[in-house]
């Protein structure tokens, strides 16, 4: 006797949704107060701007898998790093593996410029779960006199992209 087959309906699936990468920079100024851009125009301002990537991934907080490998395309004079951290010999690659948690649908990471770290390009590859999930590149410009007030739009670097200013996010007050 052959088995009989009822027609099965499809299984529904949200849409994916789309993943919106970017790179960031944040420099403190004289006044003191952080300015954010979204830019990968990185000054080198020593212990005045960070910069990192940001993923909107989407779906619940999570912990994830993260392997980030970041290549310069000149040697740093120091490398400041945890045991997470597996450093070239010749100071150009730097690989990352740690659990990070997806907040909010967001994951992601930073860096701040200390003296020693190289002018041009800074690459990073980005993998969860062992899927490549994005690629950064940065672009780090030596600014001589260490303005505090250095504007990255204002900077010129071959692959820069339009840099946009962020106000920083208001605290949400308790209702």
């Amino acid at each position: 006797m052959a088995q009989s087959t009822s027609p099965t309906k499809p299984v529904e699936r949200p849409a994916p949704k789309s993943v919106r990468s970017i790179p960031y920079v944040s420099i403190t100024g004289e006044d003191g107060k952080q300015r954010h851009y979204e830019t990968n125009a990185i000054p080198l301002l020593f212990h005045r701007a960070c910069f990192g990537w940001r993923m909107y991934l989407g779906g619940p907080n999570r912990v994830v898998s993260l392997r980030e490998v970041l290549t310069t395309s000149q040697p740093a004079e120091q490398v400041i790093a945890g045991p997470e951290t597996e450093v070239s010999a010749d100071k150009t690659k730097a690989t990352t593996r740690m659990l990070e948690t997806v907040q909010d649908g967001v994951l992601q990471r930073s860096w701040c410029i200390i003296p020693g770290d190289p002018p041009g390009t800074y690459t990073y590859d980005v993998s969860i779960d062992g899927e490549p999930r994005g690629e950064f590149v940065f672009c780090a410009i030596e600014v001589p006199d260490q303005n505090p007030n250095t504007d990255p739009r204002e900077l010129s670097c071959p692959n820069k992209f339009n840099a946009v200013e962020r106000a920083q996010p208001q605290p949400r007050k308790a209702s």
